[in-house]
């Protein structure tokens, strides 16, 4: 039986951080730059990348996952040969430059924009969309749409 109660996970989190002092504040870590966080806290950002990084954990390992995916590039770049599937898997979730909360907050079906760069500025980049649902406390993904293009002129 798997326990889903919040403060169960409260108490067991604590007593982590009791048992390894610093393992509960390295937890709360974003692994994005607060300065690239936009409409969005650090605790939020972690919550979606650790949705990602559980849904490609699970296709990795042969598991199910149901959620939508798509993902494109431009008809020429080498990037549009590989399935959306292949492309969320090796999708570095470390590379993250920016995450962006696209909807208002308290609405049920909130919207992300994370964008990563893979090979640094000044290379192509992937924008990731991210919608996402909240039953019981745990954010499931409803539909990811990936694009792998040009850099933003900036």
């Amino acid at each position: 039986m798997q326990i889903r109660s919040s403060r169960f996970r409260m108490i067991a989190a604590l007593a982590c951080a009791l048992g390894a002092p610093g393992a509960l504040h390295a937890q709360s870590q974003p692994a994005v730059p607060a300065q690239h966080l936009r409409s969005i806290d650090a605790d939020e950002a972690s919550w979606v990348l650790d949705a990602l990084r559980r849904e490609q954990a699970r296709l990795r390992d042969g598991r199910k996952a149901y959620f939508d995916l798509s993902s494109g590039a431009p008809a020429s770049y080498d990037q549009n040969r590989i399935g959306p599937r292949d492309a969320f898997v090796a999708l570095d979730l470390d590379d993250v430059w920016q995450i962006e909360r696209k909807s208002r907050d308290g609405e049920v079906f909130p919207r992300y924009q994370l964008t990563l760069m893979p090979d640094g500025h000044n290379a192509p980049i992937w924008t990731v969309d991210v919608t996402m649902t909240w039953p019981r406390d745990v954010m499931r993904i409803i539909e990811v749409a990936m694009f792998y293009g040009p850099p933003a002129p900036f």
